[in-house]
């Protein structure tokens, strides 16, 4: 893959891994960052690619890990008493995203690749390195927890 090859799709996937980096992250900027470094990560990387035809699962699982690592890093440098600034009241979308963000990461995860990147039962599988099994067992606890968390919102 040569350097205009990687750059056209790096601006294909760019709106799904901030997506992906919004499920992890809370803050905009350690979302920015998360992507940024994936995509350097990918290009110093590129020769480990095996199969061009899976550079978005590739890219996909650098992300996931370049954000686990910004989640360890804030937890050793976390401010006690961090003061949160009032709230706008919720809409529909916020509730949904309030109550993905309750989920636990590896439920979060399954969620967001599959039912807003599109990927498959078998891509979130190569991507987590879990099984198949798994990913539908997740989904599944998922929906469950999400179906709850928003009936409550609405009693």
């Amino acid at each position: 893959m040569d350097r205009e090859e990687f750059a056209r799709r790096i601006v294909d996937a760019q709106g799904s891994m901030y997506r992906v980096a919004c499920s992890y992250l809370s803050c905009e900027q350690d979302r920015l960052d998360a992507v940024g470094e994936a995509i350097l990560k990918a290009w110093q990387k590129l020769y480990t690619l095996r199969d061009e035809q899976r550079f978005s699962t590739w890219l996909t699982r650098i992300l996931i890990r370049e954000c686990i690592a910004i989640q360890r890093r804030q937890k050793r440098t976390t401010p006690v008493g961090e003061v949160q600034p009032p709230q706008p009241p919720a809409t529909q979308d916020d509730e949904l995203r309030e109550a993905l963000s309750q989920l636990p990461q590896k439920l979060r995860t399954a969620v967001v690749l599959h039912y807003m990147e599109g990927y498959s039962v078998a891509e979130i599988a190569r991507i987590t390195r879990t099984t198949k099994g798994a990913i539908c067992s997740r989904l599944s606890r998922a929906r469950i927890a999400l179906r709850a968390a928003l009936k409550e919102e609405i009693e």
